[in-house]
This record gives structure tokens, C-alpha cells and sequence, in this order.
């Protein structure tokens, strides 16, 4: 059952999944957009913050190295200044000649191809140069900034200093990485506050899908209760009130049936009564004589539906009382072959059964089971084919569920698929119409119910029906009251 919850909870067709999906989307997109923007912003305050940092210092280095190398060559210069550079800064400083050869290194690095980047050739322009970019001797990116040396405003050269953002990248992965993680932990802190959430209204909707389903199930009873004071609340308070609507039109339809069926009686009985008394007499039309059997006939068939009628008021209004008693299932055998058997012969059907191999007993009211199993039988006569007509009757016998299934099964016209979740519906009557008042099945099925088993149908239209009654197993036999 649980199971059934939870996959419930988070189908794609929930309210729970389509909210807790939407908001993981919307979040991961807020996730996704806030990452790169402070990818971004950190990298470009990381980036800037050395490029100032540099800039300042390459500055004030090459002021005070324009004052040292005023009265010597730039190549002279280099050679008498190396280890101060490397007190300076703990970039890598190179001094380079106007054609980009690289004059000193303060790490050691040879360059075989002279200088040709942007910082570099601005700085030759005569203003500080900014580049970042891959260099052949380190597997990181690294940032340079490049300013003119000057004699008597002459251009000589410029000062490069370089420093690698292996360090500064490590940091603001860190930084993003911290920052996603943070935000899964919110997202995961929110699903669950969002799951609470939605739970204050799904749990409602849930339980008046399941009002909703026993009210369309017929269980008028039902109401909506505890609800919320909002717009599900007043769903529900909708659906109570239309429960007690259809409660008082069935209430009204009952007592019409009920009335009309007693009312019914007494002229049917009336009717009966003259008809077979007429029947002595002697008429010269013997016309009239078959018209008077027919009377009779009609007037039975009539009775018959107004018995249905009070059988299925009493149902309804809950005042059918069961009388229970053990009885064994060869009596209920024996019942049905004396009940098939003239009928076989007279009607022309062959009645096929196994052979009952264990007697076991069954803790019923005898005759109300009587009421469904001729009702069963009767439709299973009355639907069979012109030809190569047979009726099969098994029972099958489940210890291991403590129950019998008596199956009556036919090869008759058999019933639609559309149909057969409705033929145990009251007044329903198929495409055959060859149902009094589509209330025998309906009635039968409530004798199961009030027996503690269950009426089951299965058909394959054109080929066969099958009606499965099943019963439990009493061992041992059981004095219960009797039940309503």
C-alpha cells in the first residue's frame, strides 16, 4: 500500500511531482545562472585585483630602474640589476628590447621567439598593456603586464611582469564549488519544505478523490470531513451537498418502487385469479380460452418482475435479514439438478458438471442462495445459442483462501466489453434486452456481498459467460447471528 503512495506521490500526472518538478527546475536554472554569474564576477575581481596589483608595482620598478640605467645601455642595465627584480615582486619580470627579444628572465626562462602579445605591444605605444593567456613553459593561464622604459623620453624598452592565475583559478573553483554545494543543500532543505508544503493540499484533494470514488461507487453516506477552510474545503462541502441530494431523489425513488410495487400486487393477483377461473368455463371461441392463458402467463411474468421490484427495495433500504445456516455443498448440488434437469430435457440444452469429490460446508442463508442461483441459471437458459446449447457447472474448491467458487458457465451470446462492468448495475439492461428489469444480477450480487463473498462476471461476446460465485469455507460449521 505504501508503495502504491509513494509512486503515486511522484507520478508524472501529481500535483506533488508537477510542483516539486517544476520548483527543482526553476531552482537548478537559479542555480545554474547564479554559478556562472559569481563564476564570473569572482574571476573578474580575482583577475583585476592582480592585474592592479602588478600594474602598481611595475610602475613604481620602472621609475626607479629609468633613474639607475639613465647613463648606460638597456642591455647593461640588465646585467648589473637582475637580483634586484627579484626582490621587487614575486612575478616574473622580463626586460625586453624594442624587437621583443627577451634581454633577462628573472626565472629563467629562454625564449626562442621573440614577444608578440597585446601587453607588450602596447606598452611599445607607450601606455601599461594587460594580456592573459597560455604561455609555452606553464600548463596554467597566466597574466602579463607590460610598461615602456624610457631614456630622455625615449622608448628603450619594457618591463614585463608575468604571474601565473594557477592559484587565483584554484580559489575561485572553491569558491563556485562551495557556493553549489551550499545551494544543493538549500535545494534539497526547500523539496523537503515544498513536499510539506504541498502535502496541506494534496492530502486534502486525496481525500476527496476517494468520497468522490465511493460516491460514485453508490455509497451516498460518505461525507467530506476535516477539510480546510479554502477552496478544497469548499469542494468538499459541494460534494457533501450533493451527496445529500441524490440521498433524498434515492430515498424518493425507493419509496416509489416499494409503493408501486405493493400497490401492484393485489390487481396482479386479481387478474391471475379470474384469469384461471375464466378458464373453466366453456366458450364458443376457443380464441378466448388462449387469450386468457396468455393473461395468465403475462400475469405471472408481472408478479415476477414486482417480486424483483420489493427484493431490491428491501436491499436498498437495508432491511433484508439472512438466516444462516451450515449447509454442505452436495445439498446445494443436489439443489441445482433438481432445479436443471427438467429444463434440460424440455428446452433442449445439455447440462455438463464435474463430480463433487469432497463435501465440505458452507455457512449460508439456503434460500436466498437458491434466489441467485436460479437467477444465474435462468439467464444463462435464456442466452443461449440455437445450437450446440450447453451449460457447464464446476466447483472449485481453495482451502488456502478458506473459500468455493461455483462457476455456471455457458456458450451462449455472451456480453460486450463495454457492458460487462455494468450488467451488476441496477436497471441496467444490454444491446440483448432480453432482461426484465436488469435487477436480478444487481440483486444477486448483493446476496453475495451480505454472505461475505463476491459475484464475479467474465464473458467473450459471441463465444461464452461465465458467472463466478464465490463463497467462504466454513470447518467445523459456525453458529453466528443471523446477519443484515
Amino acid at each position: 500500500m505504501k508503495d502504491k503512495k509513494f509512486v503515486f506521490m511522484f507520478s508524472n500526472n501529481s500535483i506533488r511531482s508537477s510542483i516539486i518538478g517544476s520548483s527543482i527546475v526553476i531552482f537548478g536554472f537559479i542555480i545554474l545562472a547564479l554559478a556562472i554569474s559569481l563564476s564570473y564576477y569572482v574571476k573578474e575581481a580575482y583577475y583585476n585585483t592582480i592585474s592592479d596589483n602588478l600594474s602598481n608595482q611595475i610602475v613604481s620598478t620602472v621609475k626607479n630602474y629609468e633613474g639607475v640605467t639613465s647613463n648606460s645601455s638597456l642591455e647593461t642595465a640588465v646585467l648589473l640589476d637582475i637580483d634586484n627584480f627579484k626582490s621587487i615582486t614575486n612575478a616574473e619580470v622580463q626586460i625586453i628590447d624594442l624587437d621583443g627579444k627577451v634581454l633577462m628572465d628573472t626565472i629563467g626562462i629562454v625564449h626562442s621567439d621573440p614577444i608578440d602579445t597585446y601587453d607588450f605591444k602596447t606598452a611599445l605605444g607607450g601606455s601599461l598593456g594587460e594580456w592573459i593567456g597560455k604561455v609555452h613553459y606553464s600548463n596554467y593561464k597566466v597574466i602579463s603586464i607590460s610598461y615602456p622604459i624610457r631614456n630622455y623620453n625615449q622608448i628603450i624598452g619594457v618591463m614585463r611582469f608575468v604571474i601565473s592565475l594557477e592559484f587565483a583559478d584554484q580559489n575561485i573553483r572553491r569558491i563556485v564549488i562551495t557556493f553549489v554545494i551550499a545551494a544543493l543543500i538549500a535545494l534539497l532543505f526547500y523539496i523537503i519544505i515544498i513536499g510539506i508544503v504541498t502535502n496541506k493540499i494534496v492530502n486534502p484533494i486525496n481525500s476527496l478523490i476517494d468520497v468522490a470514488k465511493k460516491m460514485a461507487l453508490g455509497d451516498l453516506k460518505v461525507r467530506c470531513n476535516d477539510l480546510p477552510k479554502n477552496e478544497v474545503g469548499t469542494l468538499g462541502g459541494t460534494l457533501n451537498y450533493m451527496a445529500d441530494e441524490l440521498s433524498k431523489k434515492e430515498e424518493l425513488k425507493n419509496d416509489f418502487i416499494s409503493t408501486v410495487s405493493h400497490e401492484l400486487r393485489t390487481p396482479l393477483t386479481s387478474i391471475k385469479g379470474w384469469a384461471i377461473t375464466l378458464q373453466y368455463e366453456k366458450f364458443e371461441n376457443e380464441g378466448i380460452l388462449e387469450g386468457l392463458k396468455i393473461i395468465e402467463s403475462e400475469t405471472d411474468r408481472l408478479s415476477g418482475m414486482v417480486e424483483e421490484l420489493l427484493d431490491f427495495s428491501k436491499f436498498i433500504s437495508n432491511k433484508v435479514t439472512l438466516k444462516f445456516d451450515d449447509v454442505k455443498i452436495s445439498d446445494i448440488y443436489n439443489y441445482i439438478f433438481s432445479y436443471i434437469k427438467p429444463r434440460e430435457e424440455r428446452e433442449g440444452f445439455k447440462f455438463i458438471h464435474d463430480n463433487l469429490e469432497e463435501d465440505l460446508i458452507l455457512h449460508v442463508d439456503f434460500n436466498r442462495l437458491k434466489q441467485v442461483l436460479v437467477n444465474v441459471l435462468d439467464n444463462a437458459i435464456k442466452f443461449l445459442k440455437e445450437e450446440d446449447r450447453k451449460i457447464t457447472f464446476n466447483c472449485l474448491i481453495n482451502k488456502n483462501d478458506d473459500e468455493v467458487s461455483l462457476e455456471i458457465i455457458d456458450n451462449g451470446i455472451g456480453i460486450p466489453d463495454d457492458e460487462i462492468s455494468k450488467v451488476k448495475e441496477k436497471f441496467f439492461k444490454g444491446k440483448t434486452s432480453r432482461s426484465k428489469n436488469g435487477l436480478g444480477l444487481t440483486i444477486s450480487d448483493e446476496i453475495m456481498k451480505l454472505h461475505g463473498g463476491n459475484l464475479e462476471v467474465s464473458s467473450v461476446y459471441g463465444e461464452w459467460t461465465k458467472i463466478t460465485l464465490k463463497l467462504p469455507i466454513v470447518f467445523g460449521g459456525k453458529n453466528e447471528k443471523d446477519k443484515i
